[in-house]
């Protein structure tokens, strides 16, 4: 399987160092990547888009209210 290299996924990407993190967090927790070094691989493979991600995970963490404002 070889080596993994963040910089090439950080490349491929656009996604700096420090969001690749919680990027490779949120793909595994998610069920999109089965392990941390699974999601680096198709970050660099060019399977996700850095943009689609980001949605993804703004909306994973976005909570309707149910208060109803008057």
């Amino acid at each position: 399987m070889g080596r993994v290299f963040p910089e090439r996924a950080m490349n491929a990407t656009g996604i700096n160092r420090t969001d690749l993190v919680g990027v490779c967090a949120f793909l595994k927790r998610t069920g999109q990547a089965s392990s941390g070094v699974d999601a680096l691989r198709r970050l660099e493979e060019g399977e996700f888009d850095k943009h689609d991600i980001e949605e993804q995970m703004i909306r994973a963490y976005q909570q309707e209210s149910s208060d109803n404002v008057s």
